[in-house]
């Protein structure tokens, strides 16, 4: 994973437009809906800016069926 090295990411949780809670995972420029419905104009309730490389290494870790 040498290309993420020091690259970040952000994790935001948003409101959705059926009323419930959005994951979504983004660059400053564009992101993408993890789970949850469409957040299109809805509030981003927090934001995280994470380190990619670990948050894949510990993804990777609690995986589970």
């Amino acid at each position: 994973m040498g290309k993420l090295t020091g690259k970040k990411v952000h994790v935001e949780i948003s409101h959705n437009q059926e009323g419930g809670l959005s994951l979504c995972v983004s660059d400053n420029d564009t992101g993408y809906r993890v789970q949850g419905a469409k957040v299109g104009g809805c509030e981003t309730l927090k934001r995280f800016t994470v380190d990619a490389e670990k948050l894949i290494e510990l993804i990777k870790e609690y995986a589970h069926d």
